[in-house]
């Protein structure tokens, strides 16, 4: 019996107990979470299994997601609780002895980024089940511990769950499965891992105290022209020099993707035949709650709305009398409309044949260039102010609400994958310019806690009220939930 044959039946038999399989989700997820436990729970394959099966009707997703959260949330309070109970004893006792490497480490990781590990803890591999045990031993008062770990399976969650339950969504029983779609699948998740481990990677070795910065600096100053040049492009913090290594080789990287992937589009038939695989794949996973997400993430990309957001963000920069960032920033935004729009003109891509698209070409994605733009710039600045090894969360966070805003342009088959990609680097590449450019003109801090505060609040605003005016009227324009 194949997968789909086999999911399709498990379908049928839990479709009448679906309290079980609600228990189930919960009693894995927790497992997965507990201390020592945790390390032997192979969490993401047996929630991927779980999730495919609520996925095909037998639970719904609002459920499945709650399950997976209290579970989460259990595990890690009762992994706290075990190491404030035991507080200086946790290395002493069994089984606690077998582990003094992992006990060390998420200790360490605490100590590091204070109570944001235990938000990025739940991610990193064998110390998220270790990482409440040493936050606890390490005195952390209960009430903040919970406001961090409510805050992490919230996101965990859907990480974990939303990629079974589409898989299930799409083997439903009475609709065959889309041809390719294993490949597809498989696909698209092996090129989302591949690229966040090469930016990990990059990200590494470029911090300052990195191999790859050091080895870059050091042929920068060997050569007479470039040291003058690069000795004028350094920000400060705290009488600490940093060069925009990262920025640069972004600029640089995203210039010959870009061309590459472009060539590709225009002269590879097969880029052709992909897209419309992963269209065709697509064309019948619709579930209504995925539906009203993505059409608020479209909206959240919409070039409207990234105006009067990133209006909002350079209107600080100029209260806060820092001009150059400002007109930086103005013309990156600028230039991300203009470039997008000409290549539009110039390359005559046609879109999908789908309900809601614009009249406009369709390569590269002005919304995915323009998202990764205003959201990568404000993300880049906020992390600026952080230590060189605490900014990553930061980037994490950015890089997956990018991600997901294009994520929608193809779930909504309003775009192409090529279209994605194109967009993707074309994004990329005006912001690792804009960010060099802007690199000697940052040697203050410019976003303390107050101000990122001050830009939260405004940023709210704006996303509640854009989404109450757009939202009724683009629901409609897609044509998501007629019958």
């Amino acid at each position: 019996m194949d997968f789909s044959g086999w999911v399709n039946q498990s379908i049928t038999w839990v479709g009448q107990y679906p309290e079980l399989l609600a228990i189930t989700i919960f009693l894995v997820s927790f497992l997965e979470s507990l201390v020592i436990i945790g390390i032997f729970i192979p969490g993401v394959v047996l929630l991927f299994g779980l999730a495919a099966l609520c996925g095909g009707g037998a639970l719904s997703l609002e459920s499945t997601l709650f399950a997976a959260f209290l579970g989460a949330v259990a595990g890690d309070g009762l992994s706290f609780y075990v190491g404030r109970r035991y507080s200086t004893q946790t290395q002493s006792i069994w089984p606690l002895t077998r582990y003094p490497e992992l006990i060390i480490q998420s200790e360490r990781f605490f100590k590091q980024h204070g109570g944001k590990s235990v938000v990025i803890g739940r991610f990193v591999g064998p110390l998220r089940c270790f990482l409440p045990l040493a936050v606890g031993a390490l005195g952390m008062p209960p009430s903040r511990f919970i406001a961090f770990n409510v805050a992490s399976a919230i996101a965990w969650a859907p990480w974990y769950i939303l990629p079974g339950f589409l898989v299930g969504a799409a083997i439903d029983i009475e609709t065959p499965l889309p041809q390719h779609f294993y490949p597809v699948l498989g696909s698209l998740l092996l090129i989302i891992v591949l690229t966040a481990g090469l930016f990990t990677q990059l990200h590494w070795h470029l911090r300052p105290s990195g191999s790859f910065y050091r080895w870059i600096s050091n042929r920068f100053e060997t050569s007479g022209f470039a040291h003058r040049l690069w000795d004028n492009l350094y920000s400060l913090r705290n009488g600490e020099r940093e060069y925009p290594i990262s920025s640069a080789l972004l600029f640089t990287g995203g210039v010959f993707g870009f061309a590459f992937v472009t060539l590709l589009t225009l002269y590879l038939p097969s880029v052709q035949q992909l897209n419309l695989t992963v269209a065709g794949v697509l064309t019948d996973i619709h579930i209504p709650l995925l539906d009203m997400i993505f059409v608020g993430l479209t909206l959240l990309g919409n070039p409207g709305f990234l105006y009067l957001f990133f209006g909002w963000f350079v209107t600080l920069l100029v209260v806060r009398q820092r001009f150059h960032l400002a007109f930086l920033c103005i013309l990156g935004g600028l230039s991300a409309h203009a470039l997008t729009s000409f290549l539009k003109a110039v390359l005559q891509i046609q879109r999908p044949d789908s309900p809601g698209i614009p009249d406009s070409f369709a390569y590269p994605s002005g919304h995915t260039s323009g998202a990764i733009l205003v959201y990568g710039l404000i993300t880049a600045f906020i992390a600026r102010e952080r230590l060189p090894h605490h900014r990553w969360g930061i980037y994490v966070t950015g890089g997956i609400w990018v991600l997901l805003i294009a994520c929608s342009r193809l779930y909504l088959q309003v775009h192409w994958l090529s279209d994605i990609v194109g967009g993707t680097l074309l994004g990329l590449t005006l912001c690792g310019l804009i960010r060099t450019l802007q690199s000697p003109y940052d040697r203050q801090p410019v976003w303390t806690d107050k101000w990122i505060a001050v830009f939260g609040f405004g940023a709210a605003i704006l996303v509640i009220s854009y989404l109450l005016l757009t939202f009724p009227a683009a629901i409609a324009r897609f044509q998501l939930f007629s019958g």
